[in-house]
């Protein structure tokens, strides 16, 4: 299996990338390793080709009067390209780490699969071109997955993503894409095309902490990070907070947060800062930034009262940071205001397993359904994935480490687990349509968390719904043997543009044909899709599915969780399947009084099973204002 990684380039040299105990590169591959500019980077038969693509933001940089003074190489000074491409397909690596946190063996989903990268990010950005291009290519040297861990630039049926994914979707490959990070908001969620399975991120069943010990002797549990430098552990450092340390005339917001020049390095050098929160990464680092440069060796940030328990997309930090709730904060501000010494110890980082309640949905990643495409019948998201402190591949600045890994949080991260998951289910099932391996990885995720109970969205209190997490968390092992899909090819998909009204240029960028004759009556809610959405409910749908069976012949039998006031007949309340890849139809009707419905989304589910599958299917209904 091939995949592919469509981001920032690689670092090629990263032991991840290593060959050892492989065979020769697959004859499938049509593929180069462009390294006409940058000798130093090297493919092999683990990191079997590489490309880049720069006229399109080379381009934009001369529209805007700027240079692009990046080396044109695969190669991934950034390390984000890196860490999603050994998330999908690492090699297995022994004692890897970040200053022993997470310690143990690394490797990616599919840590066998052949690996390729497209870089088409660079320190300008990236443009629309260059990913068309990275499609293409993609498609041309005969890759079997491909991982997009970015967002479209421009949304719409004709940007970058929906016409590359389509492309490579009619070449029997499918992309696998990351929701975004501009959760927790509604509405937020990209790469929505039905022919893309779009990921969100979700936190794993271990953490990281250590133990604040104030001069008091009372202990604050902090979550830890580690960037640029470790505190002694047995050490007491001085601690002062952004309000103390204030320069005079400074904005006020400035310096709870202790940004933008607020900090007076006089009262700061050589002490740990305490500033307030509000779940930004790029505040969190323009905080970290604004530390060091005033001289402060550590920093503590509290939450903002508001945001509870909720989990962050963690970013980088130029001094060692701690993480402590608003609650623990009150206690530590107390303490400082105790006495004229404070101090505090920042105890050893230390990695706990087996979290009970995990998966947590991820504050950061972002909620469906997307507005632009209200009333097309589908709503993303489609499934969540580990995307919370993800340990993977860094970038060319760690050369010399030992080992050079880094923990790393987003949608960018949950993405390329789905991707290495998809090549095995391919790998298993070589004869499957990209809807199919989507249907297989949708119908067995699940909603629920470790404990059985429904998945907590981010504040680690409320249910989390359909549109944070689509049809649930991943579970590899089931999708392998789904029991029943619902599969597509490229025609329903057009089937479905042309039923929101779309226009032929559209249908002739994604078919290549000069017109497509749509059909006549197709309604959006009827796609074959592995999730059901009802936008605008008046009180009475009528869903039309199909599902074909991939396992031995047997009778599958229809449970239904209806969303609160509404009535759902499902015919025929039997399936019977006689044989391998037959297909049968079945209806959805959906009944309810519109004036006793809420208005916001409401949400169910519909379930077959037979003695050994569980097939199941989220249900969302919006109903329609009066």
């Amino acid at each position: 299996m091939i995949i592919a990684n469509i981001d920032s380039g690689v670092h090629s040299k990263h032991i991840s990338f290593f060959d050892e105990s492989l065979g020769p590169i697959p004859k499938k591959f049509k593929g180069v390793c462009a390294n006409e500019h940058d000798p130093m980077f090297k493919c092999n038969r683990k990191l079997i080709g590489a490309r880049y693509f720069y006229k399109g933001i080379l381009e934009q940089a001369k529209l805007y009067n700027v240079m692009l003074n990046d080396t044109l190489s695969p190669g991934d000074k950034d390390g984000h390209g890196s860490h999603t491409l050994s998330t999908a397909g690492g090699s297995f690596v022994s004692d890897a780490s970040l200053n022993w946190l997470a310690n143990g063996t690394a490797m990616g989903l599919a840590p066998k699969a052949r690996l390729v990268a497209y870089k088409v990010y660079w320190s300008r950005g990236a443009s629309e071109m260059d990913m068309l291009a990275a499609f293409e290519a993609a498609i041309d040297d005969n890759v079997d997955i491909i991982n997009l861990s970015m967002g479209s630039l421009e949304p719409g049926f004709l940007d970058s993503v929906a016409v590359g994914s389509f492309h490579a979707m009619k070449n029997g490959i499918l992309t696998i894409a990351s929701a975004g990070n501009a959760g927790p908001a509604f509405g937020t969620v990209l790469n929505v095309y039905p022919w893309v399975l779009t990921v969100a991120a979700s936190t794993i069943d271990r953490e990281f902490f250590s133990n604040l010990l104030l001069g008091n002797n009372i202990t604050i549990k902090a979550s830890r990070y580690f960037d640029l430098q470790d505190l002694d552990s047995k050490t007491f450092y001085p601690l002062i907070t952004g309000i103390e340390a204030r320069v005079s005339g400074a904005n006020i917001n400035d310096v709870l947060h202790c940004q933008n020049g607020s900090l007076d390095a006089n009262k700061v050098v050589g002490k740990i800062v305490v500033c307030g929160y509000n779940g930004t990464a790029d505040v969190e680092t323009i905080t970290s930034i604004s530390v060091k440069e005033a001289g402060g060796i550590g920093l503590i940030f509290v939450k903002d009262e508001k945001l509870g328990s909720e989990i962050f997309q963690n970013a980088p930090r130029a001094v060692s940071a701690a993480l402590i709730s608003y609650n623990d904060g009150q206690t530590l501000f107390s303490y400082i205001n105790s006495t004229r010494t404070p101090i505090v110890s920042f105890g050893e980082a230390i990695t706990s397993l087996g979290i009970k309640s995990a998966p947590i949905m991820a504050d950061f990643s972002s909620r469906g359904p997307h507005p632009h495409y209200f009333n097309c019948g589908v709503s993303k998201l489609d499934v969540t994935a580990p995307g919370v402190d993800i340990l993977a591949a860094a970038s060319n600045s760690f050369d010399k480490k030992e080992n050079p890994f880094v923990l790393n949080s987003g949608t960018s991260m949950s993405s390329p687990h789905v991707s290495g998951i998809a090549a095995l289910i391919k790998k298993i099932h070589p004869d499957w349509s990209t809807a199919a391996i989507q249907s297989s990885l949708m119908t067995t995720a699940t909603p629920l968390d470790k404990k059985g109970m429904p998945i907590r969205d981010n504040n680690g209190v409320s249910e989390a719904t359909p549109l944070a997490y689509g049809s649930g968390h991943i579970r590899p092992n089931l999708a392998m043997d789904p029991g029943l899909l619902y599969d597509m090819n490229e025609y329903d998909y057009l089937n479905l543009l042309c039923a929101i009204n779309h226009n032929n240029t559209i249908l002739e960028k994604l078919s290549k044909q000069h017109s497509y004759d749509c059909p006549r009556n197709f309604s959006a809610l009827d796609l074959n899709y592995p999730s059901i959405y009802v936008p605008e409910f008046t009180g009475n749908a009528i869903i039309n599915r199909k599902l074909k069976n991939v396992g031995q012949p047997s009778t599958y039998l229809p449970r239904i969780e209806a969303p609160h006031g509404v009535s759902i007949i499902v015919e025929p309340k039997i399936l019977v399947f006689s044989e391998h890849n037959q297909q049968l139809p079945f209806k959805l009707t959906l009944i309810a009084n519109l004036n006793l419905l809420s208005s916001d989304y409401i949400f169910g589910s519909l379930v077959w099973c037979d003695a050994k599958h569980v097939v199941r299917t989220p249900i969302i209904v919006k109903p329609k204002k009066i």
